[in-house]
């Protein structure tokens, strides 16, 4: 994705705002209306955090979060019973050879919400927005026939089979998403998950020259996803991975309350290898935006080589980010990376 600038004076706008609905959030008597969904661009009245007590707690639970893991593919309930990390990213069903089985119930969504000392970690559900997957609870076999698949249904994406291109801003592509009991959004908030790892949020980026409203309707989408969970659960958490120019917008910096970003220091070009520092600079500036204002930042590194890891690790937390390293099939599941006595990362045998 080609980096762009924020506009000027913009980063010390969300943070001043910011700050101000924090304030407000002490004074319960004077609540706070959350903009129009239709007002795009940040500015001091738009982006006012959410000062609601929901709202407050959400972002106190995030900014708790320590270390955390990521684990979609190969899953097993059972693998997180011995897991010791204060977050982890889940798909809310199980599935195999790439086919949908069935739906985690709400025992298991439970018990993988306790650690092994009995606390509780947060737990998201992994939801794509950008693309549909042949994997998911919502497909229909009749899809791939070009005669039958719905309008909103494109092309494949070569590097990851089962994965389709959708005309998010579609009603029927979202009505399946959220917004009905069946939904796939309402189907998670049912089964007791925290919250949603939105992904695939940067698609929009695809669509741009062929759909000049390609952003907006992103934009306008996450903002209604997050308004119709927290209609259903106020402490409903939304977390977006990339798309981290989206925090521009104000319906979707006041929607999230934490972001991910893939592939921060290494891999965007080839495996293993150190991005363009503009880039790094460019996302990291956006990256602290949202952290200066209560947005939990984690980041995970798809990396092999200890010393990468090591270098990655420390850079992340310096900028006051969350880690975690996994093979980018994220098929297992690393310990926390978090420095031990020795001043070392655990051994990550999950590559």
């Amino acid at each position: 994705m080609i980096p762009h600038r924020s506009p000027p004076g913009l980063f010390a706008l969300l943070v001043a705002a910011a700050l101000i609905g924090a304030a407000t959030a002490v004074f319960a008597g004077f609540p706070s209306a959350a903009p129009p969904v239709e007002l795009r661009r940040a500015s001091p009245l738009l982006v006012q955090a959410q000062v609601g007590s929901a709202a407050t707690e959400r972002r106190r639970l995030l900014g708790a979060v320590q270390n955390w893991g990521y684990w979609l593919s190969s899953f097993e309930p059972e693998g997180l019973a011995d897991a010791p990390h204060d977050l982890m990213v889940v798909d809310s069903e199980m599935s195999a050879n790439r086919t949908f089985v069935r739906e985690h119930t709400a025992d298991e969504v439970a018990r993988m919400k306790r650690r092994p000392d009995g606390s509780q970690r947060v737990l998201l559900a992994y939801l794509s927005i950008g693309e549909a997957e042949r994997y998911r609870p919502y497909w229909r076999p009749d899809w791939y026939d070009p005669l039958a698949k719905p309008i909103w249904l494109g092309h494949e994406n070569r590097r990851w089979v089962g994965n389709f291109a959708v005309q998010y801003w579609n009603p029927d592509w979202q009505q399946l998403i959220f917004g009905t009991p069946t939904s796939y959004l309402d189907r998670i908030l049912a089964h007791g998950f925290d919250g949603v790892y939105l992904d695939r949020a940067d698609a929009f980026f695809e669509w741009q020259k062929s759909h000049p409203s390609a952003r907006n309707d992103m934009t306008t989408f996450i903002a209604r996803l997050a308004e119709h969970a927290r209609q259903r659960n106020p402490q409903f958490l939304v977390v977006m991975q990339n798309a981290e120019e989206l925090i521009e917008d104000a319906p979707v910096f006041n929607g999230i309350d934490g972001i991910a970003k893939e592939d921060l220091l290494f891999g965007v070009r080839r495996a293993e290898e150190p991005n363009k520092p503009n880039d790094v600079a460019w996302s990291i500036d956006l990256l602290q935006t949202a952290q200066k204002a209560g947005r939990r930042v984690l980041v995970v590194e798809y990396l092999k080589d200890p010393v990468k890891m090591m270098t990655a690790a420390t850079r992340i937390r310096e900028e006051g980010f969350v880690p975690y390293f996994a093979p980018r099939r994220l098929n297992c599941l690393n310990p926390p990376a978090v420095l031990g006595p020795s001043g070392a990362l655990p051994d990550h045998p999950c590559r």
